[in-house]
């Protein structure tokens, strides 16, 4: 059973999005931590698109975190579970705008803090999320007409 560090998770789970991307036709470029808030870029018919990348590592991993106010628009947010403790699994994909983190996401249990977590088994059947790519096409197309 591999034991992934946090650096190891994100890093994993940025290559599984980009060739997942790239196999569907896009051309993607890792950002490689010169972004802050942007893992990847999309591109396609000369629009591009910003996406966010976000990974847990184990198939029992409960929740995704994340700090809620740097949830920024016109960002796309690919969540990730590697499954690293299952050699033979798939990494699995939930791809969610940026309304869609803000309404999904709960906040911690201590009062006044920005962080925020999503709950794996309340998304991992959702057909909203879970391998809806077409999302990225589809916000390509609504920027290429502004």
């Amino acid at each position: 059973m591999a034991v992934l560090e946090k650096q190891q998770t994100g890093i994993a789970c940025e290559y599984y999005v980009a060739g997942e991307l790239s196999r569907m036709g896009y051309n993607v470029s890792l950002t490689f931590g010169n972004t802050k808030s942007i893992d990847l870029l999309v591109e396609k018919d000369d629009t591009t698109l910003a996406i966010q990348v976000k990974g847990i590592q184990r198939t029992k991993s409960i929740c995704w975190n994340f700090d809620k106010t740097k949830v920024k628009p016109n960002i796309l947010y690919v969540l990730v579970n590697l499954h690293a403790d299952i050699i033979e699994a798939k990494p699995e994909f939930f791809v969610l705008t940026s309304q869609e983190m803000l309404e999904n996401f709960n906040d911690t249990p201590s009062g006044g803090e920005k962080r925020t977590y999503l709950d794996y088994k309340r998304i991992k059947d959702d057909i909203d999320f879970r391998n809806n790519w077409e999302k990225i096409e589809n916000l390509l197309y609504s920027k290429k007409l502004l």
